[in-house]
């Protein structure tokens, strides 16, 4: 029984360790560590865009904005509905549609 309890002592003391050295290199890691909130929220504070106005984009009717995500300086948004599902890419620090891709169904294959 003495040993049992040794090595439950002993296993419990290994996880803890274990966690230890995963949340230290899950810090490390991190990719805004030692800044503020206020900084992580906006790099670009003393950068200014210049105003491009309204875009039009063009998509057709009763086209819905299912995902939208921000991949540099480019926002990517993924739009259903009104034809076949599309990824749209626009800059909007030069306000222009950078490119899309129109996603169409694959053959069948017999």
């Amino acid at each position: 029984m003495k040993a049992i309890k040794g090595l439950v002592l002993f296993l419990g003391i290994l996880l803890v360790a274990g966690l230890g050295v995963l949340g230290y290199g899950l810090y490390s890691k991190a990719p805004f560590k030692g800044t503020s909130a206020t900084m992580v929220a906006s790099p670009l504070a003393g950068t200014s865009i210049a105003e491009f106005g309204n875009i039009a984009v063009p998509v057709p009717a009763g086209t819905r904005i299912e995902q939208m995500s921000i991949a540099g300086d480019r926002v990517i948004l993924r739009l259903s509905g009104g034809g076949p599902e599309r990824v749209l890419v626009l800059d909007p620090g030069h306000g222009k549609v950078a490119g899309s891709f129109v996603l169409t169904p694959e053959p069948a294959i017999r």
